[in-house]
């Protein structure tokens, strides 16, 4: 169709042209006018009324070669670097080929094809043979109604097989199976991909009947499939495949059984923002994550996803995360994002989801009794929203996340984003739940605890008497107290290297500086982080230059 349009085209510009020529010669003038673009235009609009014919044909003619062109591009995009592709023989572009009904032949029902595809070896792993190659999967996907068994991890795989279902067998809840045989009228398509050797485009065949196919699928765990392929291709080179396999439901790429955060797709964000929303709640409270909209913006090395939360308490709200890439992969820009509340919920809070009955609460009663517990039994209130008060007095709140390393991690909101930190059991004397009980820890019970806050208590009233019998003595000790330099107030404003006794290293700005604690503020993406580190926890402090 494309050298039809180009061949057209030139015809009518060549006898447009020509009519021209001729026309203006009769008048006395010379027909080489027409052979430059544009010159006779003066001409034509003089005489139009004689000519316009042949300057519509003109017209019409370089319409057509425009349009060939243009066809021509998107057919094959390398002609704007080798132009003489166009006037080549050789089919240079991705081979799409197949006919409507594959011819059956012997191979298909001959019982040397059901020895080769049902093995009994000791290997059961979905194999075969692709266009005379040897294949082993290395992937197999099953995304919108299309099932892909590759060979290779790249974008474009060696070798592929692409079932195209007539349906999403999605979601699947039990086994189902698929039989095909060669004399079925409407088959799902088969497309077989591979790629020439010297060649970086995939040649494919079309298979629209006559094969004889078994697909078994089984549901695995969350987003992925277990199943069974036995297919026999009607072509000459006599490709099978047979065997087991583990299928995936999205596009996620994982390395050591963790997913790849570095492979650009739409599956890896969205895998990142669930992750990330699941994250800002408290555990079970989260009835469903939708991801409304997610835009990847490689150029830049950015994307934006747009998800709606349904809370157990009623409140639906929309977060708009900001994602970035760098070279470790892409992660969740640090914050809450853009945060619209379509619906507020009940009021009172959150809601955990807890299968335990729990008597009906009367007017009259206060916060469950405190109770005391071995330092590892905590783990079993992961998260839930605490308030911890620690064995030097200090208090804090926060979710706990976990037990590691026989040390209780707990997650903070700071600001926009979250600081999550490590506490040892000999830093913990009590936890204080959302209800009001109080959780003691074994060694710091409720008997010591009240006998060091009594003592505080005393320790207190006893100041307090000193000071209103000598207040010329109290305001002395306040003044001394002001010329007492806090440790590291010098480094307030500046940027320093923190080393911590754990090991770690962060750089950043000293923010603030109290009798307790210092703030450092670094910077983690677009925003920033805050870090507080207790004194005695710091092994090193020196300042750094700023970049």
């Amino acid at each position: 169709m494309i050298e039809a349009t180009l061949i057209a085209g030139l015809t009518l510009v060549l006898l447009g042209t020509l009519a021209l020529m001729r026309d203006i010669a009769g008048r006395g003038r010379s027909p080489l006018w027409f052979l430059l673009p544009l010159v006779g235009l003066r001409y034509v609009q003089e005489h139009f009324t004689e000519v316009w014919w042949a300057a519509l044909m003109r017209v019409l003619g370089v319409a057509l070669v425009l349009i060939g062109l243009g066809l021509a591009l998107v057919r094959d995009p390398l002609l704007l670097q080798s132009p003489q592709r166009l006037f080549s023989g050789e089919h240079t572009v991705p081979v799409l080929a197949g006919s409507q009904r594959a011819d059956l032949n012997t191979f298909v029902s001959s019982e040397d094809a059901i020895r080769i595809a049902i093995r009994n070896d000791g290997n059961p792993r979905l194999s075969g043979n692709l266009n005379g190659q040897p294949f082993v999967y290395d992937r197999v996907e099953l995304v919108n109604g299309v099932l892909t068994a590759q060979q290779g991890e790249g974008f474009i795989s060696d070798l592929s097989v692409r079932i195209m279902l007539h349906e999403d067998p999605l979601p699947i809840t039990q086994r189902r199976t698929l039989l095909v045989r060669p004399d079925d009228p409407a088959p799902p398509e088969i497309h077989v991909s591979w790629r020439a050797p010297g060649s970086d485009l995939p040649e494919t065949r079309i298979i629209r009947s006559g094969y004889r196919m078994e697909l078994q699928l089984a549901p695995l765990d969350t987003h992925r499939l277990t199943g069974f392929l036995q297919l026999i291709l009607p072509d000459t080179r006599r490709s099978f495949l047979s065997g087991d396999f583990t299928a995936h439901t999205n596009r996620l790429r994982y390395i050591d059984g963790r997913v790849d955060v570095t492979f650009d797709h739409v599956d890896t964000l969205n895998y990142l923002v669930r992750e990330h929303l699941q994250g800002q709640f408290p555990e079970g409270t989260i009835r469903e994550i939708r991801i409304l909209e997610t835009r990847m913006l490689r150029r830049e090395s950015a994307a934006t996803s747009r998800a709606r939360i349904v809370l157990l308490n009623g409140r639906i709200e929309e977060r708009t995360l900001q994602l970035t890439r760098a070279e470790v992969g892409w992660s969740v820009r640090p914050g809450r994002g853009e945060v619209t509340v379509i619906e507020e919920g009940e009021q009172g809070g959150l809601r955990r989801v807890d299968s335990t009955p729990r008597p009906a609460p009367t007017e009259s009663a206060g916060p469950p009794p405190p109770i005391t517990q071995p330092f590892q039994a905590l783990d079993q209130y992961q998260g839930r929203q605490v308030r911890m008060t620690r064995t030097d007095g200090s208090r804090q709140t926060g979710i706990i996340r976990g037990m590691s390393r026989e040390r209780l991690l707990l997650e903070t909101t700071v600001g926009s984003g979250t600081l999550s930190y490590a506490v040892g059991a000999d830093e913990v004397r009590m936890l204080e739940l959302s209800d009001g009980q109080r959780i003691y820890i074994e060694g710091h019970g409720p008997a010591a605890a009240t006998a060091s806050d009594a003592g505080v208590a005393d320790q207190m009233a006893d100041e307090r008497v000193d000071l209103a019998a000598e207040p010329d003595a109290a305001e002395e000790s306040v003044a001394d107290d002001a010329e007492v330099a806090l440790p590291f107030s010098d480094f307030i404003g500046r940027q320093v290297r923190v080393q911590g006794r754990d090991g770690r290293q962060r750089t950043g700005v000293v923010t603030d500086v109290s009798a307790s604690q210092l703030t450092l503020e670094v910077p983690v993406g677009s925003g920033t982080l805050e870090y507080y580190y207790r004194h005695e926890e710091i092994a090193d402090l020196e300042q750094v230059s700023s970049p």
